[in-house]
């Protein structure tokens, strides 16, 4: 017996849905399944640097969809950029995916690669002075920098900063010259200086911005076949201009100025301004410097704006009780710039000027005497002098020409030769007991020491004896004069040893210390007598 099935109502709609749902289904998936099987059950998912950025059924087209997005970024980057980026394929095995054509998949991994660039290795120029080195992110920086430092003494713009290659080098160094401008009727003949263009080519052909070897470090110097700079086979090394009269006629840098090219990280690249800031300001550098006669440390330290402490903490060993000799080095600070400029100058004036001092020479003068024979007058002349000159300071003069426009007179002066006596205590040891000056109401006219009776006296100076005996309040009592007309006196002595006209030297003993004429006690005075005048002795020996 068949049976027969019967549906209500609401039997009828929820089937009529469901064929619905399932026919919908099957128009979706069936493109799907087209397009997203390899072999109709996978494809091909690319991965950037751990990033899924789409999905192919063709992986021969991932290649060249990598290479058409480097080329993109290559155009749109001023300059090389270096970045370890690397893409991989994985074959994925499922029955549901999409998939992208060549042209879907190069938009991906460019959009990829473009975040990349920020944190990539660019091309920059590493400029060492020194010890001293920087990075900046151009050529035209470099140029900056130097132009900036040479600017300052340069004001009509002169010379001019080329980069020249040093062929002995293995790496590609370059450095810094400066050179007179050649006036564009001098061109003709002269060398052509052919600056590096935009972009350097390397060796790799084809090679785009992105670098994928892993042998990139975090610089790395690029090996460049074309030179920064080119010169014409036969240029000459000298300048080709040669400028007439006053003006500048040298300027270089005192330092070696190299660079080069390097890739580093965006954070390592300081900008232009900084950069010259940093190559031009003053810092304090170390110098060493050579005592001179009448050097002392404060003088020193006050010469060149230091405090005696920071010359002593500068020099190991060095104290303030040490005595300088001259000849001795001393090491200083002094503010200089890294890049400093040497300029030699030209100039032309006309100044005042005066003949050498004239001397004659008088044998029976001592040198202590001199009297002015002649009085001196300025003459007047033009000169032209190389004027050199470091960061704006004058260290050397040379005057390659003149022209007297008016005669010195020379001063003349007449001086002795002799040297001047000197004078000694007269006595070893003693007590000093009474000094020059008023005492008891009257003028003690001398010095006094107490001493044992018989204690050696001595000649203070050399000369001739011209009193030797018995001299009133003096007692026994000794008068020298000596070659300069001076006079020295010895009183109150025990025994006296020399004689009246007799010659003697300094030291020699010419008696006896005593008690004789006024006195209170075993002593010795001691008087000076300068043109008939007593004065006091300590002043004098």
């Amino acid at each position: 017996m068949r049976r027969k099935l019967f549906f209500n109502k609401r039997s009828k709609l929820v089937f009529i849905e469901a064929v619905v749902i399932t026919c919908g289904c099957m128009l979706l998936g069936l493109p799907l399944l087209g397009s997203g099987f390899g072999n109709g059950n996978s494809y091909y998912e690319v991965t950037l640097e751990g990033q899924v950025v789409g999905s192919v059924k063709d992986p021969s087209v991932v290649e060249q969809a990598f290479l058409d997005a480097r080329a993109r970024i290559s155009r749109e980057t001023d300059g090389l950029v270096l970045s370890d980026v690397e893409y991989s394929m994985e074959k994925i095995e499922k029955i549901f995916g999409t998939t992208m054509d060549m042209e879907t998949l190069t938009d991906a991994i460019y959009e990829e690669l473009r975040q990349d660039v920020l944190t990539a290795k660019r091309k920059g120029y590493l400029i060492k002075i020194n010890e001293f080195t920087l990075t900046v992110g151009s050529y035209q920086d470099v140029l900056d920098v130097l132009n900036a430092t040479k600017g300052k003494y340069d004001t009509e713009n002169e010379f001019e900063v080329s980069i020249v290659s040093e062929s002995d080098r293995e790496l590609n160094v370059y450095t810094a010259q400066v050179r007179h401008r050649v006036n564009p009727e001098d061109e003709e003949g002269a060398a052509a200086v052919v600056r590096r263009p935009d972009r350097v080519r390397f060796p790799q052909a084809g090679i785009a911005a992105y670098d994928l070897s892993p042998l990139v470090s975090d610089i790395i110097t690029a090996t460049v076949t074309e030179e920064l700079i080119r010169r014409e086979e036969n240029a000459p090394e000298e300048d080709l201009t040669q400028v007439a009269g006053d003006g500048l006629r040298e300027l270089h840098f005192s330092e070696k100025v190299e660079i080069a090219e390097a890739y580093v990280s965006q954070d390592q690249i300081t900008p232009v301004q900084e950069a010259i800031d940093m190559v031009t300001k003053d810092t304090e550098k170390n110098q060493v410097y050579e005592v001179q006669p009448g050097d002392t440390l404060s003088v020193i330290a006050n010469s060149h704006d230091l405090r005696v402490a920071q010359v002593l903490a500068l020099n190991e060993g060095l104290s303030e009780n040490t005595v300088l000799q001259i000849g001795d080095e001393i090491v200083v600070t002094v503010p200089e710039p890294e890049l400093s400029v040497v300029t030699v100058e030209e100039s032309t004036y006309e100044e005042d000027y005066y003949a050498e001092t004239q001397y004659i020479m008088n044998d029976d003068w001592f040198t202590t005497e001199t009297v002015v024979r002649q009085e001196g007058a300025a003459g007047h002349h033009q000169v032209t002098a190389l004027i050199t000159s470091k960061n704006g300071t004058e260290t050397e003069r040379q005057v390659i020409a003149e022209t007297i426009l008016s005669e010195p007179q020379p001063q003349i002066i007449e001086k002795g030769t002799k040297i001047p006596p000197t004078y000694i205590k007269p006595l070893s040891g003693g007590r000093y007991t009474s000094g020059y000056g008023r005492r008891w109401g009257r003028m003690h006219t001398g010095v006094d020491w107490a001493c044992p009776v018989g204690t050696a006296i001595m000649a203070s100076c050399g000369g001739t004896v011209v009193q030797a005996g018995w001299y009133g309040g003096y007692g026994n009592c000794i008068t020298i004069r000596h070659p300069d007309g001076r006079q020295t006196r010895y009183g109150h002595l025990s025994r006296i040893l020399v004689s009246n006209g007799q010659s003697v030297s300094q030291g020699q003993k010419i008696g006896l210390s005593g008690n004789t004429g006024r006195s209170t006690g075993p002593h010795v005075h001691f008087e000076i007598y300068i043109n008939g005048a007593a004065v006091n002795p300590l002043n004098y020996i």
